[in-house]
């Protein structure tokens, strides 16, 4: 169900093309291929010192890099592209790096290869078209509206008619919200010049909103945290904005009635409301506060549950929040990384902690997102281009989006009572 765009790590998951060595004695190639490298940084960077490494890799090989400590001499942002030119054509990928004040060019033997991810467009159409389909029927669900497979065996098809027009605005408004979250990422990337695919969308019809959400892959590497920051960030922004419209929207449209699925025998449906849905509700809706022992109780939470768009903005936010999770390679992760560096690595392993805690006390579900989070690897891995630092402009914005978390996320999303 989370909406995450998959980014290839920069040592591990890709493909190294290993340039071909001369036939000559070892000592001798690697003084020549030492000359040739340092060469490449005359002009932009002073070298104090040279190491030899082996980095390990995800796939447990070992990639072989000489590390060049000293000085930037130019500003890392243009000079990194200009870097990864030069070395291209030498067969070494070049990566910046900055510790304890000290510069690093750190370069990597063989060429980076982009992602080989090469869908036909029909696919993407096609996931999508089985996407609403199942999303309709879980809508659909909701208000108690189902297919009957007898019916419809016989050519009687009221109940597809019934579906669809139960269903439809629940998954139309859910899809959009997560399209759009999608495309953010997307047309981000390519704004960076950076290869990245179509959505996929995932229909899954044993599940509670008949998806799992979308995912784009980014096939080629984001060189710096701008870029990393852009990309991440602007998913999770967008679908935002368009779930916030889609609420205010549902709030003053009529309810559609029970939400069967959460009223089925245990009694009054709630939600948890999130502090800016819940001011929202109260601003705009003043009349569903009511009366109640000399004290107004808000009934928004069961309108919420029973109006379709309503309902599916609430689910986009949800989605949101759990894309904002500071966790590895989630969008939160992407954020908190570049705002922060090393120190995401702590940030995640804590927000991974408090997961499991409120997963077995108070909420389950949260296991299962950190099950998936722990797949995708709690360390974000650093961008090409690790010294350019992000502007204030994108700093003010990636503080803004923590304090956003905290207004749209709730501990407890459904609570039952009655």
């Amino acid at each position: 169900m989370v909406n995450c765009m998959a980014l290839p790590e920069l040592m591990g998951d890709a493909d190294f093309s290993h340039a071909p060595q001369p036939a000559r004695s070892a000592l001798q190639a690697a003084e020549d291929t030492l000359h040739r490298l340092a060469a490449a940084l005359e002009d932009v960077f002073l070298v104090y010192n040279v190491e030899y490494l082996d980095q390990p890799t995800r796939s447990g090989t070992a990639a072989h890099a000489i590390v060049f400590q000293g000085k930037l001499l130019a500003d890392s942002e243009p000079t990194y592209p200009l870097l990864l030119k030069r070395y291209k054509d030498l067969g070494y990928t070049p990566l910046l790096r900055r510790k304890h004040g000290i510069d690093m060019v750190v370069l990597m033997e063989g060429i980076l290869q982009p992602r080989r991810i090469n869908s036909p467009r029909w696919l993407h159409l096609l996931l999508l078209l089985l996407t609403i389909i199942t999303a309709t029927i879980s809508g659909a669900q909701f208000q108690g509206a189902v297919l009957n497979m007898r019916a419809i065996q016989r050519g009687n098809l009221v109940s597809v008619g019934d579906v669809v027009q139960a269903g439809a605005p629940f998954a139309l408004t859910l899809l959009f919200i997560l399209g759009v979250h999608e495309m953010g990422h997307y047309f981000a990337a390519r704004r960076h010049r950076v290869d990245v695919t179509l959505p996929y969308f995932i229909p899954f019809p044993f599940f509670l909103l008949g998806t799992l959400g979308a995912v784009i892959f980014i096939k080629s590497p984001l060189n710096n945290r701008k870029a990393l920051f852009d990309v991440g960030i602007s998913g999770p922004l967008a679908g935002f904005v368009v779930a916030l419209i889609a609420y205010i929207i549902g709030l003053f449209l009529p309810p559609a009635g029970a939400n069967n699925l959460l009223l089925l025998g245990i009694g009054n449906e709630r939600i948890g409301m999130p502090i800016l849905l819940q001011g929202l509700g109260d601003v705009l809706r003043p009349d569903l506060l009511q009366a109640y022992g000399g004290r107004n109780i808000s009934s928004l939470a069961v309108f919420v549950a029973r109006q379709p768009i309503a309902f599916a903005a609430w689910f986009g936010m949800l989605l949101t929040v759990l894309n904002l999770l500071p966790i590895g390679q989630l969008d939160g992760g992407h954020v908190m990384y570049t705002l922060f560096g090393e120190a995401a690595w702590t940030i995640a392993l804590a927000t991974f902690a408090v997961m499991i805690f409120l997963g077995l006390t108070i909420f389950p579900s949260l296991l299962f997102f950190a099950f998936l989070a722990f797949l995708t690897g709690l360390r974000h891995p650093p961008p090409g281009d690790d010294i350019t630092p992000l502007d204030n402009r994108r700093k003010l914005i990636g503080y803004a989006t923590i304090v956003l978390f905290f207004l749209i996320g709730t501990v407890t999303p459904f609570t039952f009572g009655r």
